[in-house]
């Protein structure tokens, strides 16, 4: 991958550095190669966040392979993100019974305020510790190796 610009899935021109994130955080990793490209072991949060929100905002889920259960297919466990029609924001969650992966075994759902509210909850749940060992900071905040 060669730094300068790349093509967005939407079409969008981005740099390399905002193809590497949108690529660590829908595949959540990156390649010895692509980890040199990004050049830190460090993202800020807002960064990810804004990956985030244009994912969700093009595909109306969040990561891209969620979805809500539905009888007789595989459960998606974890957390994940919906827009709604009427363009609020619910942050789910859902795991299936330990040996039936077909079947849902619970399922929570939160109405977010605004998107940014549910960007922030579902980085927090799901990214607390970092994404494949890529620490999140908020802008400004030094990096602490101890967190």
């Amino acid at each position: 991958m060669k730094s300068g610009y790349n093509v967005s899935y939407d079409g969008a021109v981005t740099t390399t550095r905002e193809a590497l994130i949108e690529k660590l955080v829908v595949a959540l990793h990156l390649s010895v190669p692509e980890r040199q490209l990004l050049g830190s072991d460090c993202l800020s949060i807002e960064e990810v966040a804004a990956v985030v929100k244009r994912v969700l905002d093009r595909l109306g889920v969040f990561p891209p392979h969620a979805r809500p259960w539905k009888p007789g297919e595989a459960v998606f466990e974890g957390f994940f993100l919906v827009k709604r029609p009427d363009g609020r924001v619910e942050m789910a969650w859902q795991r299936a019974h330990p040996i039936k992966p077909t079947e849902l075994a619970e399922q929570r759902r939160t109405d977010c305020g605004d998107i940014d509210e549910a960007v922030s909850m579902f980085i927090d749940s799901e990214w607390g510790k970092g994404i494949d060992g890529v620490r999140l900071t908020r802008r400004g905040q030094p990096y602490d190796p101890g967190q």
